[in-house]
């Protein structure tokens, strides 16, 4: 079965792909327009026992699932479980040098607690944080990648800020895989 989701933004690709899995098909192959779909749709496959290959297909890409059971099923959250959001690159309605400081403040106190965040997202203006604009930040989160913490950062947000080739920890991602962070662990901190 092949998908043509080319020009389609994340995650459509994604769901489109998880709904034909999910319901059995074998020989899934989907039609899509670059590297951050390419990468949405391997961390799909790994999380559903169904591990990806890419190839160019002339402008486009072409990624195929390997045939086997698909792992279906929903996510428990684990007791204590917490991801914490950024939505903005700054904390509070100050935006200025308070607000910043208050972001830079959160993220080294996240890095050094003994209960860390099972994910830390990143979606619209909060994307700016993940470019090295504050080197301590980086940093901070490097140390909860290395804790265990996953990084994911809103492709489509990296694209509208023109971001994408500036983000300098965590992994691009999209709206399917934040919000299913979100639903995995017992409660979210929106900062």
């Amino acid at each position: 079965m092949r998908i043509d989701a080319g020009g389609k933004q994340c995650p459509i690709p994604v769901i489109m792909a998880k709904k034909e899995l999910e319901a059995g098909a074998q020989d899934v192959e989907i039609i899509v327009d670059g590297q951050a779909q390419i990468d949405n749709l391997a961390r799909l496959g790994d999380a559903l026992g169904r591990p990806t290959t890419s190839e160019a297909l002339g402008d486009k890409f072409l990624v195929k699932f390997a045939n086997g059971e698909t792992k279906v099923g929903a996510v428990v959250a684990e007791a204590g479980s917490y991801a914490v959001f950024f939505n903005k690159d700054s904390i509070g309605t100050n935006e200025g040098e308070l607000g910043r400081n208050l972001v830079k403040m959160a993220i080294f106190t996240l890095s050094e607690a003994e209960n860390i965040p099972s994910y830390v997202l990143f979606m619209n203006e909060g994307v700016k944080l993940v470019t090295g604009v504050e080197p301590q930040i980086i940093e901070n989160l490097n140390t909860l990648i290395e804790k265990g913490t996953q990084v994911l950062v809103c492709g489509t947000c990296l694209n509208y800020y023109e971001l994408t080739d500036k983000i300098q920890v965590g992994t691009v991602s999209n709206m399917y895989d934040i919000l299913g962070a979100m639903q995995e662990v017992s409660k979210v901190i929106k900062l």
